[in-house]
């Protein structure tokens, strides 16, 4: 595993937040529309495409703190893109790329596979979830809207941070974009 940045890796994570800077910006009129129908579920479903740049940039780039960059870029796009929650995506953010860059920090940046990416859901779940629970006010909600919401939260990231990021890397494998050695924990 590389320890350091590449000028490969730089512009793969410039992109990559550009990207969903752009798609966050889209999601976020989404979210207002949804809102209205279905509270606050609106936001747990969304999530897991709102924190996507991150496991997405480290785990193409596989650079310790790529997560963190990717996910912090990508807030910063979508503030410069004039997405509508403004400056307060940046907190959310760096919240969402430490609980990202968790779970790969877990495995010591040495499993490429389902492990570090199911870790990494379950990270960034439980660390932006316990940072929401105050800000988003849930924590006047009864213990099973609780659970509930945590819930779809999680099966959101888990949906679009490992399952569509695995997606996405495979698709880049195949058409040989990425240069880089297989490692022997992704199965």
């Amino acid at each position: 595993m590389k320890r350091k940045f590449h000028l490969q890796d730089v512009i793969l994570v410039a992109l990559i937040a550009i990207i969903f800077g752009a798609i966050f910006v889209g999601t976020d009129y989404l979210y207002n529309f949804l809102a209205v129908a279905i509270g606050p579920f609106a936001n747990e479903a969304l999530f897991g495409l709102w924190i996507m740049a991150g496991p997405l940039a480290i785990y193409l780039t596989r650079v310790p703190g790529s997560a963190l960059i990717g996910e912090v870029l990508g807030a910063a796009a979508e503030v410069l893109f004039g997405g509508t929650f403004g400056a307060a995506a940046l907190l959310s953010g760096i919240v969402q790329g430490i609980g990202s860059e968790l779970g790969f920090t877990l495995w010591r940046y040495k499993s490429w596979g389902w492990a570090s990416l199911l870790t990494s859901a379950v990270t960034t779940t439980v660390v932006a979830f316990g940072y929401e629970l105050f800000r988003l006010g849930y924590v006047k909600y009864a213990w099973p809207m609780i659970l509930l919401l945590f819930l779809v939260r999680l099966a959101s990231v888990t949906f679009f941070g490992a399952v569509c990021v695995r997606a996405v890397d495979k698709m880049l494998e195949r058409s040989q974009v990425l240069h880089r050695e297989k490692p022997s924990s992704a199965k």
